[in-house]
């Protein structure tokens, strides 16, 4: 039935998610919506998700639950409802998520305000809402007590673990084919600007729509959503810090989380 819509109504594309049980609805509606972006880009516009594992799915469970809950530990001094909206508007644009919860802009921002000053972090900054993302992300699949949080890893650290950079170098070797090298530079000047497609046409001395073109053929590539929502942004921000962001190293010693709360592996 869905198919004969989408074939009968040029205006439509179907993405359709891995089968996953009821009680991660939430999973495949992720999926479906990074499918969904194929789909728009596809002649038949239908496409099942094939995408690679998340960076969730694929860390250390124990020192990846004690990094979540030292990182997210400040969270508990704010009611549920602002953790609640935060982990929605880290995602989703916030015009949306108070449409959602049918609530008013100013009160998304403002839960987005109280989370920020307990966590000491600057949500509008691509890479902290990637760190916060992948934390929330963690304690929602491992919930539960953590081990002893003094031995938590720092975000870095967590990213330079084996499963981690196979994650990212499989994540961005599409990208980095020779045949696609420009939308690997794009991608990376797009993630440097904060996502802002005009700046980054700047940088590159390109038009804003020659930016979002490459994007589109990055999505493609990735079978991730980055235009549309934060999840699949956030994969390509940890995977571009991991599989190029191996230029330097933190001091030993430093306390890598306070310098680099957004999740930078190096300066």
């Amino acid at each position: 039935m869905l198919c004969r819509l989408v074939r009968e109504n040029p205006g439509y594309a179907l993405g359709v998610s891995r089968p996953h049980p009821l009680a991660a609805t939430a999973d495949a509606y992720g999926e479906a919506l990074h499918a969904l972006t194929v789909a728009r880009n596809s002649p038949d516009r239908l496409a099942v998700y094939r995408g690679r594992p998340s960076l969730v799915q694929v860390l250390d469970r124990r020192p990846a639950a004690a990094w979540a809950a030292a990182f997210l530990e400040p969270l508990a001094a704010v009611p549920k409802p602002t953790v609640d909206v935060t982990r929605l508007a880290v995602t989703f644009p916030r015009a949306a998520v108070a449409r959602l919860l049918q609530i008013s802009r100013t009160t998304v921002a403002a839960h987005c305000r109280r989370a920020e000053e307990a966590l000491g972090v600057d949500l509008g900054d691509v890479r902290t809402r990637a760190a916060l993302d992948l934390a929330l992300s963690l304690t929602a699949v491992h919930p539960g007590p953590a081990d002893d949080r003094r031995a938590a890893p720092t975000l870095s650290e967590l990213l330079r673990t084996v499963p981690a950079v196979t994650w990212a170098e499989s994540f961005v070797g599409p990208l980095r084919c020779s045949r696609h090298g420009d939308l690997h530079r794009t991608a990376e000047a797009w993630i440097d600007a904060g996502t802002d497609a005009r700046a980054a046409a700047a940088r590159l001395g390109l038009s804003r729509n020659t930016v979002r073109a490459r994007l589109r053929a990055a999505e493609r590539l990735l079978n991730r959503d980055l235009l549309t929502t934060g999840s699949g942004i956030h994969d390509l921000v940890h995977a571009l810090e991991v599989a190029g962001g191996q230029r330097a190293r933190p001091a030993a010693g430093s306390d890598h989380r306070a310098r680099w709360p957004g999740g930078r592996v190096a300066s």
